[in-house]
């Protein structure tokens, strides 16, 4: 119960009047904005525009990532300066803390323990970002290595195939021969595919249940294969 206690502690019970400075506090901030806003606008002057004003662009631009880091430097270095010695307060239990500074060390606990918590995720992610990145190279190390394997293997069959035509142009007698068996075998081929079909028409017509045995299927379903003969 007190693990609950310290991961979603209460809200801070703030007084009417402290609520109030809070609120003040965040609209002194968006005023101090709106007035910059509208400073800046005054002082814009469209006459010294130009069309090829490339220059005086980029360097207002630079201008407003300045204004824009000094303004939220500020805002940080006040907000700093206000929190400190409360926090010190409510850390250390100082002797002349108020109530709403000691109610602010468990806010301050789950603010740890958030924090090393998100430092712990960022750390994993990192991990699992570079694991990602290793087996991406991985993947691409081994998908050129596949390309050069494959150019490889076509090279070889190349060769093969060329060698093959070469020896068979220089044997009369054995391109002869080869030529006889490659007849033989296509014939082969003819006689087998004629008597698999009569086979299969037999056995689907003799009204056995060869749906029920492999053997039987096989014979019935099996497609024509060129190279079995």
């Amino acid at each position: 119960m007190a693990d609950e206690i310290t991961e979603t502690p209460a809200p801070l019970p703030l007084s009417g009047d402290e609520k109030r400075i809070l609120e003040l506090h965040d609209r002194l901030q968006q005023l101090q904005l709106e007035i910059a806003l509208l400073t800046s606008q005054k002082n814009y002057d469209p006459s010294t525009t130009t069309s090829s004003a490339n220059g005086s662009i980029e360097e207002a631009q630079r201008a407003l990532l300045d204004s824009r880091s000094r303004y939220e430097l500020r805002n940080q270095v006040v907000e700093s300066v206000v929190v400190t010695n409360p926090i010190l307060q409510a850390v250390h239990n100082g002797t002349k803390a108020s109530p709403i500074e000691r109610d602010l060390l468990p806010v301050l606990e789950q603010r740890d323990q958030s924090s090393s918590t998100l430092s712990q995720q960022s750390t994993e992610l990192r991990a699992l970002l570079d694991q990602i990145t290793e087996v991406e190279s991985q993947n691409l190390r081994l998908g050129r290595e596949n390309v050069a394997l494959a150019s490889r293997l076509l090279d070889l069959a190349e060769q093969t195939n060329r060698s093959k035509a070469e020896a068979v142009s220089m044997d009369p007698e054995r391109a002869a021969e080869i030529a006889r068996l490659e007849d033989q075998v296509k014939l082969g081929r003819q006689r087998w595919r004629v008597l698999k079909g009569t086979a299969s028409a037999v056995v689907a017509g003799s009204g056995v249940d060869w749906a029920r045995d492999p053997e039987l299927r096989d014979i019935v379903l099996d497609p024509e294969d060129e190279d079995q003969v």
